[in-house]
């Protein structure tokens, strides 16, 4: 007897992300890049001084940040956008005034528009006369 095989298709096909080298997306590719380019100086300065997990601890702690901005995504937002959202949130007014728009009162200025437009055409058309 044959045996089926199935595959998974997501759903929401916006989450499928093509991959790049090693199963990483290039953004995450380049993430761990920068941040290899960055823990490595570190972690050989504090070697010379310091002793191997130590230095490794701070390699770590100084490529931490652009690895988890090569990771993190939340609701379909990276690090920097959620960071960027958050910095224009706390830059902008605290105290924010509700303003509406009266609907009925529009719709009665262009009703009263249309009736001095009809007045001036009938006025205009018995001048001629």
């Amino acid at each position: 007897m044959p045996q089926s095989h199935y595959v998974q298709i997501p759903k929401d096909f916006n989450e499928i992300r093509q991959k790049f080298m090693f199963n990483l997306t290039k953004r995450q590719v380049v993430s761990f890049g920068i941040g290899a380019v960055t823990g490595m100086p570190v972690f050989f300065l504090i070697k010379m001084k310091a002793d191997l997990s130590l230095a490794v601890t701070g390699m770590g702690i100084a490529a931490a940040p652009a690895v988890f901005c090569g990771i993190y995504k939340k609701n379909g937002l990276y690090f920097e956008q959620v960071v960027r959202n958050m910095v224009n949130f706390f830059k902008s007014p605290r105290k924010r005034v509700y303003r509406s728009l009266n609907i009925f009162k529009s719709v009665d200025m262009q009703i009263e528009s249309f009736r001095l437009q009809r007045l001036l055409i009938k006025s205009e058309g018995g001048k001629k006369r």
